[in-house]
């Protein structure tokens, strides 16, 4: 990791953090720049011997860096991966796959999950029902904080808030994935015409360009839950000239995604009892019972993505998606399309959680989340710390654990008190639908060894991909809206923090 030199400063009070971002090397500023996290730490070089010193780069101004500085290095976990990542593959309900015929329709569809972390993107041709192309992108907007709750913090806060993190979505984020997905599919932007949104609350608020103040505080009550379309001349997507349909939202934080997930796998015409886990920052649940739907929404946070961790990385090339244990050796299974000769870059969400279903079943990891310092497979940092080593680059810290353990708590908690409240135990669940990225690449073994899923047997979990882009894509078909209304006449919105029974569920959760 060769020093790098950042550029000469626009104004003496600009952060060291902003003026990296100038010169192509993000940080991971995922409080906002408040100077609330370690994300942006960095490694200052200085004097003859070049000694080093980590520093908040969003608290580093010009004139606060040594006399003597020579450079800095970034470390892996504060360098904020701007590449395209991020699940697009889902899977459809075996009846709604094969859907009306579109053959009377004409112009391309485009299909849009709006995600905390991750954009994705699917173009159709409505006249054949074909897929043309699909991508994703990082949301830019994770300069501003990586969770809802920071961003929203971001937007009230600041007169500007509001008005940067559209600016990221739409600018950063929106426009080159249009302008890429038009690209592969060799069709101009002027062709779509029919354009659907689906993503959780803030984001499309954030994309309409609604007040978040009232997604701050409680009694939540946003802007808009219903649905909304917004013309060309307000979507501010210059290159897309037809309106952009925003998909409604359950709840204040229970949006879009889950519902338009809801329908892409099927529960929605399938019996229950039956659960969709929507896996991502805000981790989203639904669950069919015998009275209609319990929905809610728990702050997951990034940990399942591989944010916050110290090697952690979302499931793009170069990353792990899975980790087995042969003979008592590591072996790494990268994500599909990565170059099996090259480094490993980073370890998943998903692969996360089998390091801790190895660790529970060799015995070096307690049921509390702690290293077994004696253990062969657990090491000592230089300074002190245990972790796991996968590789010399790659390893797994007890901090790492305590943040997937809360994780963790937080989907497993939430999913036992929506089950507690409808009267049911984890086995009368007929089907547990997972959702997201993370789900995508996820052995449920695993997930159940860990306490992640309601106890269930193997062959009742399905992992659906990206629901949310499936369920939008749908929805460019417009007869496929009615099958929606009895999900919003029939919901229930849980607020697991005015829930007396979760705390208990959650600390319960917190082991192994």
């Amino acid at each position: 990791m060769n020093p790098i030199q950042p550029p000469p400063p626009l104004h003496p009070d600009e952060p060291l953090s902003e003026r990296l971002e100038r010169a192509g090397h993000p940080l991971n500023t995922r409080c906002g720049g408040r100077g609330l996290c370690s994300g942006c730490e960095v490694e200052l070089l200085h004097g003859p011997s070049a000694t080093t010193t980590t520093a908040r780069a969003c608290r580093l101004r010009s004139a606060d860096l040594p006399a003597d500085f020579l450079g800095l290095r970034i470390p892996l976990a504060s360098s904020r991966d701007v590449s395209l990542h991020g699940v697009t593959s889902f899977q459809l309900h075996p009846a709604l796959a094969a859907g009306p015929s579109p053959t009377h329709r004409v112009g391309l569809g485009l299909a849009l999950d709006i995600g905390t972390t991750t954009i994705a993107a699917a173009l159709w041709d409505s006249a054949t029902g074909r897929l043309l192309a699909e991508s994703s992108r990082a949301n830019a907007q994770r300069r501003h904080g990586d969770d809802v709750v920071t961003r929203i913090g971001f937007a009230v806060d600041r007169p500007d808030g509001l008005a940067l993190l559209r600016a990221a979505l739409l600018r950063e984020t929106l426009a080159p994935l249009l302008e890429e997905l038009c690209a592969r599919a060799d069709r101009p932007p002027s062709a779509i015409t029919r354009a659907v949104a689906a993503g959780n609350p803030a984001m499309l608020h954030t994309l309409a360009g609604a007040p978040l103040s009232g997604l701050a505080t409680f009694p939540f009550r946003p802007a808009f839950l219903g649905a909304r379309t917004l013309a060309p001349a307000e979507h501010g997507l210059s290159a897309l000239t037809c309106p952009l349909c925003l998909l409604p939202g359950l709840g204040p934080f229970v949006g879009a995604d889950i519902s338009a997930g809801a329908l892409a796998c099927g529960l929605l015409a399938e019996p229950g009892p039956a659960l969709l886990i929507d896996f991502g920052t805000n981790g989203e649940i639904l669950l069919k019972h015998a009275g209609g739907f319990l929905a809610t929404a728990t702050a997951a946070g990034p940990a399942f993505e591989g944010g916050r961790l110290s090697c952690g990385a979302a499931a793009g090339r170069g990353v792990v998606s899975h980790l087995e244990r042969q003979d008592h050796r590591w072996r790494l299974v990268l994500v599909p399309g990565s170059d099996p000769d090259a480094p490993a870059t980073g370890l998943s969400g998903a692969a996360c959680i089998d390091l801790l279903a190895h660790g529970r079943r060799e015995g070096w990891l307690s049921d509390f989340g702690r290293l077994d310092s004696r253990h062969p497979v657990v090491t000592r940092a230089a300074d002190g710390a245990l972790r796991v080593s996968l590789t010399d680059s790659l390893h797994v810290t007890e901090p790492d654990i305590a943040e997937l353990l809360q994780a963790k708590a937080a989907i497993a908690a939430g999913a036992l008190t929506l089950l507690e409240l409808a009267g049911l135990r984890p086995a009368d669940l007929r089907a547990l639908h997972v959702a997201g990225g993370f789900g995508f690449h996820l052995d449920p073994d695993h997930a159940l060894a860990v306490g992640l899923f309601p106890p269930l047997p193997p062959e009742r979990i399905h992992l659906v991909g990206n629901s949310s882009l499936g369920g939008a894509s749908l929805l460019l078909l417009p007869e496929h809206a009615p099958a929606l209304d009895a999900l919003f006449a029939q919901t229930t919105i849980i607020e697991l923090n005015q829930t007396a029974t979760f705390a208990d569920h959650f600390t319960d959760c917190l082991g192994l």
